[in-house]
């Protein structure tokens, strides 16, 4: 970001990022970030309150920025962010794009995406965990959604997709729930390795009723390869925004025996900004010039980076680093989420497998 902005951002999150880092799980300690980052900086300044930013480099650039700082906060951002380019999508004039649009972008309403599965069901066929049937004017859901974020009840809204209980109904479709929707229930917030702030648990949806206002696409094929350039990218930007801070503290670090690990900071610094130009030449028309596959490609390779480097600034840090409190320890675990969040390395590695 222009240093101004940057400053900014180091300014705010900074002093915040050891207590979101240690919030105990069901708190809601990266939500004040979260809004911070999206009301003052991932907006256009001047614009529609009901229009999202949509210069996809902006919101890369700040997703990056905060990650450099506090990856709880940059992860939310990125749930929150995505919520908006999925409602984006949903039908001209519709309650989604006119109510809930605008109270996200304010952040009144906080985004919680929910489409790992639906990723993997696009990629690969996996089955989709929740299910929906038609009463009247209503849908009826039921299952379980494994894995969501930003789950700040009663303020939140998810999306996710789900298939039809009887296969003549139709096809899977892209829903939006309410977090405060009867039978949309929160399941204990787990104890995790890291990112503990960002209200990450599981669902259980036993017999959530949604209007048919709340479908945000019918045509699941062609909603997924829409959002999913942006999907991608903006994943890779929290990941390289990571490996920018553990790569900057790696170099400040090479003094004494140290020295010796400059060949591989430098190795890895000139990575890092190959794939910066990359991910963000392809965020200027998000996505739309690139193929699919080269994004995929360029995910799996931000996440390895970012654990090769701070890996490389643990060994730089040597003993300090390994107390539990500092920066670096706080790194290495939240780089530890990179290769199973979804999708995961392995997914991305499958998939890369099958479209060479």
């Amino acid at each position: 970001m222009a240093p101004a902005l940057r400053a900014r951002v180091d300014a705010y999150l900074e002093p915040r990022a050891a207590a979101i880092d240690a919030a105990a799980p069901g708190e809601a300690a990266a939500r004040d970030s979260l809004a911070f980052l999206n009301d003052e900086l991932a907006q256009v300044p001047g614009a529609s309150v009901a229009t999202p930013n949509v210069d996809l480099v902006r919101v890369a650039e700040t997703i990056a920025t905060a990650a450099a700082c506090d990856m709880s906060t940059a992860f939310s951002l990125w749930c929150h962010r995505m919520v908006l380019e999925y409602l984006s999508q949903a039908p001209d004039g519709s309650p989604l794009r006119r109510k809930e649009v605008p109270a996200l972008i304010g952040t009144r309403l906080f985004g919680s995406t929910a489409l790992a599965a639906a990723m993997a069901y696009h990629v690969s066929g996996a089955s989709l965990p929740v299910q929906w049937r038609r009463e009247g004017r209503e849908l009826v859901l039921d299952g379980q959604i494994r894995w969501a974020s930003n789950l700040f009840p009663p303020g939140s809204i998810t999306v996710t997709a789900a298939a039809p209980t009887d296969h003549r109904d139709g096809a899977p479709l892209v829903i939006a729930i309410p977090t405060g929707t009867p039978g949309f229930a929160i399941q204990p917030y787990p104890r995790l390795l890291a990112l503990q702030a960002t209200g990450s648990a599981s669902v259980a949806l036993r017999g959530v009723r949604v209007p048919e206002e709340a479908i945000v696409a019918q045509d699941f094929t062609a909603f997924i390869t829409r959002v999913r350039p942006a999907f991608l990218l903006l994943q890779s930007s929290f990941c390289l925004g990571l490996a920018q801070r553990a790569l900057a503290e790696a170099h400040a670090g090479l003094r004494g025996v140290a020295e010796i690990f400059l060949t591989d900071v430098e190795m890895l610094e000139q990575r890092y900004m190959e794939l910066a130009r990359l991910v963000l030449g392809a965020a200027a028309n998000r996505g739309a010039s690139h193929p699919i596959r080269q994004l995929v490609q360029a995910r799996l390779d931000s996440a390895q980076l970012t654990t090769a480097a701070v890996a490389l600034e643990a060994k730089v840090a040597g003993g300090r680093g390994y107390v539990s409190t500092s920066g670096t320890a706080r790194r290495l675990r939240e780089a530890a989420f990179l290769p199973v969040q979804a999708p995961t390395e392995g997914q991305l590695r499958w998939e890369l497998s099958r479209s060479a």
